[in-house]
C-alpha cells in the first residue's frame, strides 16, 4: 500500500466523463508527476484528491485511511501562489500551521531563509518577484503537516530561466524533508527533470496511458537536459501525449 491509493476512480460533469477507472499508488517520499495535454483531467483528480468533489465511483486512501469526499487531509499549491495580499511572507507561510493550530515560528522563519529571502519576513506579496512568491507557496506547502503535498502546475506561469532555477530550488527543499509530492504538468522537461516517477494521462475521458520510472540519480543538475539519454526519453513521453 502507498501512502496515496486511488482505486477505480472514475467522475463525470454534467454526463461527460472526465475520469475513467482510474488506479495509482504513491509511495511514502516520491516525487510523481502526472503529465498529460491540457483538459486531460488532471486539475479534476486534484480536486478529488482534496475532496472538493466527490466521485462518481471509486475510493481515495491517504495514510491507511479513507478520505474519498473528505477535505483537509492535502496540502495544496495552485498555479498562482494564492498568497493573502494582507499578511506579510511570515503570515503567509504559516497559515496551513495556523489551520491546525501548530505554528511554529522558529521553524519558519528558518525555511524563510533557507529559500533565500531572509529580509523578507515581514514584506508583504506585492514586494516579491513572481519566482519568490511561488517559494513562499511552497514553504507554506512544506510546512503545513499534512503528508502529502500536491503542486498544480506551480511553475507554469514563470519565464524559463526563472523555472529552471525554480526546478532546483524546488529539488533541494524536498531532498532535505523528503515529503510525498504529486505534481501536475504539461511540460514533459520539467517532468523529467524533477521526478522519480511519470504517469502519462489521456484525455476525454482520462486514463493512464502510459508510465516510466525515471533513472537519473540525483542531485540533478541543468545539462541533463541535453544528454541522449534524457532526450530519448523525451521522445517516448511526446509520442506518449500524443497519443493521448
Amino acid at each position: 500500500m502507498g501512502i496515496l491509493d486511488i482505486n477505480h476512480l472514475s467522475k463525470s460533469f454534467n454526463g461527460r466523463k472526465v475520469l475513467e477507472d482510474m488506479s495509482l499508488k504513491v509511495r511514502d517520499g516520491e516525487l510523481v508527476t502526472i503529465l498529460g495535454p491540457s483538459g486531460s483531467g488532471k486539475s479534476t483528480l486534484f480536486h478529488l484528491i482534496g475532496g472538493l468533489f466527490a466521485p462518481d465511483e471509486g475510493s481515495i486512501m491517504l495514510d491507511g485511511k479513507h478520505i474519498t469526499g473528505k477535505r483537509g487531509f492535502i496540502s495544496y499549491m495552485p498555479q498562482q501562489p494564492a498568497l493573502f495580499p494582507w499578511r506579510t511572507v511570515l503570515e503567509n507561510v504559516l497559515l496551513g500551521q495556523e489551520l491546525h493550530e501548530k505554528k511554529d515560528v522558529e521553524k519558519a522563519v528558518a525555511m524563510i531563509s533557507r529559500a533565500g529571502l531572509s529580509g523578507y519576513e515581514h514584506a508583504l506579496p506585492n514586494e516579491l518577484s513572481g519566482g519568490m512568491k511561488q517559494r513562499v507557496a511552497f514553504i507554506r506547502a512544506l510546512l503545513s503537516p499534512q503528508s502529502l503535498i500536491c503542486l498544480d502546475e506551480p511553475f507554469s506561469a514563470l519565464d524559463d530561466f526563472t523555472r529552471l532555477e525554480m526546478h532546483q530550488w524546488l529539488l533541494s527543499i524536498w531532498a532535505e524533508f523528503k515529503k510525498t509530492i504529486l505534481f501536475v504538468t504539461h511540460n514533459i522537461d520539467e517532468a523529467l527533470f524533477l521526478s522519480d516517477r511519470i504517469i502519462v494521462l489521456s484525455s476525454n475521458p482520462a486514463k493512464i496511458i502510459h508510465e516510466i520510472n525515471v533513472p537519473f540519480k540525483r542531485p540533478r543538475v541543468n545539462d541533463l537536459l541535453l544528454r541522449d539519454e534524457f532526450l530519448k526519453l523525451k521522445k517516448e513521453l511526446y509520442q506518449a501525449v500524443g497519443r493521448a
